[in-house]
Parts: C-alpha cells; structure tokens; sequence
C-alpha cells in the first residue's frame, strides 16, 4: 500500500512539474532608472504559443499590461521612444500602446504613430525606418532555437536593424 502512496505522489508530482508554467522574460534598460521587461509563459499547447505581459519599472514605481496572447501571430514587438518622449510598443498585427516615465503610465498613442508610411518620404536619421517621428531602440523576440534555453531575447538597435512587422488588423 506504502508503495503505491509513493507512486502516486511521484507520478503527481512529475505531471504537475510538467505542466506547471515556465516564465521567461527579456528586459532592456534605455534610460537610468527605467526597466521595460516583456514576460511570456506557455499557454497549455503542443505549438509555441505564448501569454504575454509587459512591465515597466521607474524610479521604484511599476505597472504592467496583459498582452494579446501569441498563438502563432507574434513575430516580435519593436520598441521606440516618441519625440514627445513617450515610449511606443509596436507589436505589428495588434497594434501598438504608448506610455510615459513621469508619471509612470499607459497613454494614447500620438496621432498617425501607429500607420506605416511609405519608405520613399523616409524621414530624418533619427527617425525610425518604418514609422514617423520615433526613434527605434529595439526588438523583443522569440528565439526558440536558442542552445541556452532562452526563450525570449531583447536586441538593441545596435544589435539589429528595425525590424518590419506585418500591417495591424
């Protein structure tokens, strides 16, 4: 009887080992005292589909957002700081969402900020490839191939070029 209690909880314990979700996050730091981490964890699949959520750490005070969830959509969320300084997240099919340092909130986006325009009236160096009047600072993506078991990684611009994400729904 002790045998099959032991057995029991072996069993348990390895199916919920299993099954119990892995959090995996990138953070990039652009500015001091700022933190913006995009968090994903499994959603209960065979596929690579993800729950999302992004956090925004200034100066100890913290807010975070649900983000659609990825179920094969995703291919990454491109980052940008707005020339009145709010930051812009960019997440290609579903849009993209604003906020600012001080104080430490979601806001609307600037008018058009979303809308890609034509590459021929590319504008100034400062200006990212694909959007006007934001500067690209980064991209948060999936690496699922990675060896180290990182499962989500940020790349600064340094790091790579924009990154053109498909049109918004």
């Amino acid at each position: 009887m002790k045998k099959w209690v032991l057995m029991s909880f072996v069993v348990l314990g390895g199916v919920t080992w299993a099954l119990w979700p892995r959090f995996y996050s990138a953070t990039t730091v652009p500015e001091a005292n700022l933190e913006i981490s995009l968090t994903i964890w499994p959603m209960q699949s065979i596929h690579s589909d993800w729950h999302r959520e992004v956090s925004i750490e200034y100066d100890g005070a913290r807010i975070s957002r649900r983000l659609f969830e990825d179920t094969g959509w995703w291919r990454g969320s491109n980052l940008y700081v707005h020339t009145s300084g709010a930051y812009v997240i960019h997440e290609g099919q579903s849009g993209c969402f604003a906020f600012t340092t001080e104080p430490i909130e979601f806001v609307g986006v600037p008018n058009g900020v979303c809308t890609k325009r034509n590459l021929v009236n590319h504008g100034g160096e400062q200006d990212a490839r694909f959007y006007r009047d934001l500067e690209y600072l980064g991209h948060f993506h999936e690496t699922p191939r990675d060896p180290g078991g990182v499962r989500i990684r940020f790349s600064s611009a340094s790091q790579t070029p924009e990154v053109e994400l498909p049109e918004m729904l």
